[in-house]
């Protein structure tokens, strides 16, 4: 009978069973004949000595197997026991010798004759008398005892003529305790050493594709082996893992059946690979032989063979886990205490041999106890650094934290450390850094304390402007104390305070205070990040919006990365350009900025860059951009952490949601609770704003007319009543409008066109609408003709649509009084005729008929055939009468190419330039183009004509000629 049929050989083992069983059956070996089976670590060993038992017992023979253990090599007769556990007197005259101290289990002392006798001759008898050939297995030989390796030289010694096949299997890159029986080996060719080795590749496969099937062999072998390095033990996990699992990627599953096998030949490979393989686990990156050793504890030798047997095991690849799972395995089966004492240890070696701060950081960071010594804090600080320096705030946090929790003894160290760390949570969480404020101790000499006078300056985020008094003045009182650059800062802290409280500026005494910079060269390069932000908006504020203060922070925004001393400069150049009505320049950088802070992560610093993103959006018109920006702002941080600062987003907010007709938006965000002190800074005037806006959407006229006289007091308090920033007397003219007050109206109007400067396009579009609505009939058109020129100046294309829009009324109601006249003049002449026809004493028409169309009535325009020339409105014959709707045959008569018919149809419906650009894919300089020789080939000169003349009705959708 076929052997292997009956019994399936492990892939690549054939040849080794094989030679086993020729050795067992080749008479001219003699009766002693011992087989080495050696190899890595889970290469198979086990299996097949199970294999071969099997074949052995089938073929009539006798098995007599032990395994030994790691944990019970020193318990004398251990291997011997389980030999020969059916001869039950000779188990308990072991015993009985072992209880007597005759058989010391390290075999430091020779079995007497008297053991031998009683233990090795006895059982030769039985031996003789066994079925068939006998074969004595011992799996894990390196870990036997010595007194049951000294019993079975003895046994080896005396063996008559029947055939003993001895086969041992061990691991040869362990120290094992058979060097006694190394001394009685008998040389060859009574003894074979059958070395095994990993599966190859194809074995691999085949190993799958039995398990498996061959789809999923194809699939995952090459994974496998690589993973594995052949290791049958750890393939038999992997088959495990993948038996029931299919990832989408094409890649194996690595899960508990390869971690179990990783564990297991660990512990198979002995204490030290276990510590060693601890160590390169606890480390990010591969380590110097060097450090492994100081590690470990051992000598490069020693070293080296451990690497060794854990490479040949497949566990490790060089230094380095062949597989994440496996080191994640081996962390996981270490005791979280011995994990956190290895780590301090770790980290004591990286930093004598110089590794990177950050390195060490990390193991500092889940090391228990922290070792001893100011090196620890000061590494962690310096690890801090770097992090933020390569974005990692959460990283650097964490290290400053531990770093203070170390109390190192250096006072610089100490203030170093409490800095950075105010300065990190700032820019995350600023209500975590103002309660970290009083740790901020002054900064001793020689240590970098320009930011100081920010820090004091930092209460007044979170409306706290006594505690920022009192820090300013504690620095101002004794700038010695501080280090050097603090005072100057102090200056800047200063003017952002007049800036945001301009309220509060008689609550204090400062000294020697300067007035700031000359305003002929007041952006000269000496001057810090921080007072160039203060002064932009001291500029902005106090004259308004120019060129040159507009260029100026195109300038800043293009000379400063973003951190922490130049967020206010970027911050105040942003708000500039918003109000100089530079919307293209100003989202470029808000854009810029923002990726910029979400990249650190900023989250403070990214709500705020959002928030004026959702500004920007709100006048350009885009309403639903504009909400949506604000809702992510304000849900950036808390709302606690806004501070007075929440005034913006939801200022945005409330006029977005009023503007787009959603009240319940601007509702729900007038609910949101602001602190008192929001109304003494000039984010509380667009707050304020708002909120008028919202008493005028909802029939509060007089509500509305308070709060917008409230911001032009306000204004007029803090010297800086500039309508580019909030034209108060507009808004408030559209309040007295609805109360009827129409001369306080047309004044206020009036009053804000007479303070908008060139650069306030925005403001002065707005006082000319509302003083068109307010002031006479015969100016109305042109008042709003200025007022879309003005807002298509400043990107408010929105509200150059509503101009445009009331325009076009105009237009048509008065082509509806020209024709409501021309009717009644029409009826005069016919009127006669018929009243001579009529019967006499009836009257042929209405009275109604006969006064002629209601105010607001339609009066259907007359038939053109039956028209006298005496009875049309006169018109232009250069350009077709208002109202005409030329078919598309009439307008390619009047040569309009494709592209200029889609562009003028778009903007007949109202739509902007840039909305016309994005619908057909183009850009606005094009429309504009198209739009100028559409104008030329029509004979019209604005929009309102063009929109007059092309009724939607005439044509099909352009986009549905196109396409699109």
């Amino acid at each position: 009978m076929n052997v292997q049929a009956v019994f399936p050989v492990l892939q690549e083992r054939a040849d080794d069973l094989a030679v086993l069983r020729q050795m067992l059956t080749d008479d001219r070996l003699g009766p002693a004949r011992f087989a080495f089976l050696s190899g890595p670590t889970g290469c198979g060993k086990s299996e097949l000595l199970r294999t071969f038992a099997r074949q052995v017992t089938h073929d009539g023979g006798t098995y007599l197997g032990a395994t030994a253990s790691r944990t019970e090599h020193l318990v004398p007769f251990g291997v011997w026991a389980q030999l020969f556990r059916g001869a039950a007197g000779l188990l308990d005259d072991a015993q009985r010798h072992a209880a007597a101290g005759e058989a010391p289990g390290d075999g430091s002392v020779p079995l007497s004759a008297q053991v031998v006798n009683t233990l090795c001759l006895p059982l030769l008898d039985a031996v003789e008398q066994l079925p068939g050939p006998v074969v004595l297995g011992i799996d894990d030989f390196q870990h036997a005892d010595a007194v049951s390796l000294q019993c079975l030289a003895a046994v080896a010694r005396r063996l008559g003529t029947k055939p003993v096949l001895i086969v041992l299997g061990e691991a040869p890159d362990l120290p094992s305790a058979q060097a006694v029986l190394q001394a009685e080996l008998p040389l060859e060719p009574h003894s074979r050493r059958l070395r095994l080795r990993p599966l190859s590749r194809p074995a691999v496969r085949d190993l799958l594709t039995e398990h498996l099937g061959a789809a999923a062999a194809e699939r995952l072998s090459d994974a496998c082996y690589d993973i594995t390095a052949g290791n049958p033990l750890q393939v038999h996990g992997l088959i495990a893992d993948n038996r029931w699992s299919a990832p989408a990627d094409g890649a194996p599953a690595v899960d508990s059946g390869y971690t179990a096998a990783v564990l297991s030949c660990l512990h198979r490979c002995g204490d030290e690979a276990q510590a060693l393989a601890r160590h390169i686990a606890l480390l990010d990156d591969p380590a110097s032989t060097r450090v492994l050793t100081q590690l470990a504890g051992v000598d490069t030798t020693t070293l080296m063979r451990t690497v060794n047997t854990l490479n040949n095991a497949g566990v490790l690849s060089g230094s380095r886990f062949r597989h994440a799972k496996a080191r994640t395995a081996v962390l996981d089966n270490t005791a979280p205490s011995l994990r956190a004492a290895l780590r301090g240890r770790v980290a004591e070696v990286l930093y004598r041999g110089g590794a990177a701060p950050v390195t060490i950081a990390r193991q500092l960071l889940a090391a228990s106890p922290v070792p001893d010594g100011d090196w620890t804090a000061e590494i962690l600080d310096e690890a801090a650094r770097t992090a933020l320096r390569d974005g990692e705030p959460d990283l650097a946090h964490d290290c400053l934290v531990r770093a203070r929790e170390l109390e190192p003894s250096d006072e610089k160290l100490r203030a170093s450390i409490t800095a950075t760390l105010f300065d990190i949570e700032w820019r995350t969480d600023p209500c975590a850094a103002i309660r970290g404020l009083p740790a901020l101790a002054p900064a001793p000499d020689g240590l970098d304390g320009t930011d100081e006078g920010l820090r004091a300056a930092v209460p007044l985020w979170l409306d706290d402007v006594e505690s920022a008094v009192a820090g300013l003045q504690r620095i101002n009182a004794a700038p010695e104390v501080y280090a050097p650059g603090a005072a100057a800062h102090v200056q800047a802290s200063l003017q952002w305070l007049r800036l945001g409280y301009p309220s509060a500026t008689g609550r204090w005494e400062m000294v020697d205070v300067p007035e700031g910079p000359d305003s002929a060269t007041p952006f000269a390069d000496p001057l810090s990040p921080e007072v160039q932000g203060a002064v932009l908006l001291s500029r902005l504020s106090g004259t308004g919006p120019d060129t040159a203060l507009a260029d100026e922070a195109e300038r800043l925004l293009r000379r400063y990365r973003l951190n922490e001393r130049s967020f206010a400069v970027l911050l105040s150049a942003l708000i500039t350009l918003v109000y100089s009505d530079r919307p293209d320049a100003a989202d470029a950088a808000c854009r810029r900025l923002t990726a910029e802070a979400q990249r650190m992560p900023a989250q403070n610093w990214q709500a705020l860059f959002t928030a004026v993103r959702a500004e920007l959006a709100f006048r350009s018109g885009e309403l639903a951009d504009a909400i949506q920006l604000a809702h992510t702002a304000l849900s950036t941080i808390s709302q606690d952490s806004w501070g007075v600062g929440i005034g913006m987003p939801l200022g945005t907010l409330i006029t977005a949601g009023i503007a787009s007709g959603q009240l319940e938006i601007a509702r729900r965000a007038l609910r949101v609770p602001v602190p008192d002190t929001l109304f003494e800074t000039p984010i509380g005037l667009h707050y304020l704003r708002a909120r008028g806006r919202h008493h005028l959407a909802t029939g509060q006229p007089q509500a509305a007319l308070d709060e917008f006289t409230a911001i032009g007091a306000l204004m007029a308090e803090w010297a800086m009543d500039v309508p580019a920033l909030v034209p108060w007397r507009s808004e408030a003219a559209w309040a007295c409008l609805a109360l009827g007050d129409r001369a306080r109206a047309r004044a206020l109007t009036q009053a804000q066109l007479g303070r908008c400067t060139a650069l306030q396009a925005r403001a002065r579009g707005e006082a000319l609408r509302a003083l068109a609505a307010c002031g006479p009939a015969e100016r109305r058109t042109a008042l709003l003709e200025e007022a879309a020129t003005a807002f298509a100046e400043c990107g408010a294309l929105r509200d150059r649509a509503a101009v445009l829009r009331e325009l076009d009324g105009i237009e048509r109601r008065k082509e509806l009084s020209t024709l409501g006249e021309q009717t009644v003049m029409e009826r005069q002449e016919v009127e006669p005729k018929e009243s001579e026809a009529a019967p006499r004493g009836r009257s042929a028409t209405t009275p109604a008929q006969r006064s002629g169309p209601r105010p607001g009535q339609t009066v259907p325009r007359p038939c053109t055939t039956a028209a006298t020339p005496r009875q049309q409105p006169f018109v232009p014959a250069t350009r077709p009468p208002h109202g005409a709707r030329p078919d598309g045959e009439s307008l390619v008569q009047a040569n309009l190419s494709d592209a200029e018919r889609r562009v003028a149809e778009l903007a007949a419906r109202g739509h902007s330039n840039r909305q016309i650009a994005a619908r057909l894919y183009i850009t606005v300089s094009t429309v504009e183009q198209h739009l100028t020789r559409v104008y030329r080939k029509l004979h019209v000169k604005r929009r309102t004509e063009l929109t007059a003349m092309l009724r939607p009705a005439a044509f099909p959708p352009a986009e549905a000629r196109a396409g699109r």
